[in-house]
């Protein structure tokens, strides 16, 4: 039986809200730790525009588990230079609200001096896809979204596949799962299964969405805001981490991850199957090329995507 989105869910101005949410830019000398906020961050946090800004009192708005990442995140970046994107939750004003914060770090003579960024109120965007998967329901086994939440969530956010915002469709598959089955019977196989979900949970906390669409298989929708070579460097990072040996009782448990993935563009607009085969067509090659490795969608082929080298 086919089930009606509720309104809010479906109109176009909440997906319009979720991308285009109000916030605004930010910066933060370090040797002071004066911040600067646009009149949309003053706004997000529910502060009078223009008055007096203490980084300590701007933190008791953080959720205590944000904060605490946030911070975390901060000292990474200033350490080493690196940038981050993290999903924060606020209480402002009595109400709940979600935060996009983007950081970069500055430089002067090879120390950092500031960083900056962006803070949007993405709060709409996060409704909108914890509807669907609610909507949808949950796999069992592992927690995640299942293939009916996942086929949802691609449906939406392929009818937006003209806008600014990058995307990307990612599909994994443990290797050689009979094998594991055969060894470890079910009990084992079915702690793989849960053990990858759990890893793929904590490896994309921003994701859109993380789901086990069947069998061996998982799916994420990400946001890329770069194109094949940031795509590809994210999936290689993570799948060091993510095919590494899954222990159980006094067993290590060898697996292999195979992933292929697609970027979301302007041809995919309301064609998400399209979308899925493209990555589909990337892990096929990536397991045909030796299985345990990550491939791109690249035209009418998956190849592999050099990730950007330091500097460029």
């Amino acid at each position: 039986m086919n089930q009606a989105l509720p309104a809010a869910l479906t109109g176009e101005s909440l997906y319009e809200q979720a991308l285009l949410g109000s916030g605004g830019s930010w910066s933060c000398n370090l040797a002071t730790e004066v911040l600067s906020w646009t009149d949309g961050v003053y706004d997000l946090f529910g502060l009078k525009r223009g008055s007096t800004l203490k980084r300590a009192a701007t933190l008791d708005a953080y959720q205590s588990q944000s904060r605490s990442e946030m911070e975390q995140r901060r000292a990474a970046a200033i350490k080493t230079g690196k940038g981050f994107s993290l999903d924060c939750q606020l209480r402002t004003a009595g109400q709940t609200r979600w935060m996009r914060l983007r950081v970069g770090v500055s430089f002067e003579h090879g120390r950092p001096i500031r960083i900056f960024g962006s803070k949007q109120d993405v709060t709409a965007e996060k409704k909108m896809w914890d509807g669907l998967v609610t909507i949808a329901g949950q796999d069992p086994l592992t927690g995640l979204a299942n293939r009916r939440a996942f086929e949802m969530a691609a449906r939406e956010l392929s009818r937006h596949a003209d806008g600014p915002h990058g995307f990307a469709l990612a599909v994994l598959a443990i290797d050689d799962f009979e094998t594991i089955e055969d060894v470890h019977d079910h009990a084992g196989a079915h702690g793989c299964l849960r053990c990858i979900g759990e890893r793929l949970a904590r490896l994309f906390p921003d994701a859109i969405l993380v789901s086990r669409i069947g069998g061996c298989e998982f799916a994420l929708l990400l946001r890329i805001p770069g194109g094949q070579a940031v795509l590809a460097a994210t999936l290689e990072g993570a799948h060091r981490l993510l095919a590494r040996p899954i222990l159980r009782a006094t067993q290590a448990i060898e697996i292999g991850i195979s992933i292929g993935a697609a970027l979301l563009k302007s041809t995919h607009h309301d064609q998400p199957k399209k979308l899925f085969a493209e990555a589909d067509s990337a892990l096929y090659v990536a397991r045909a090329a030796g299985r345990n490795r990550v491939r791109v969608f690249d035209g009418m082929v998956a190849r592999p995507v050099m990730a950007p080298t330091a500097g460029t």
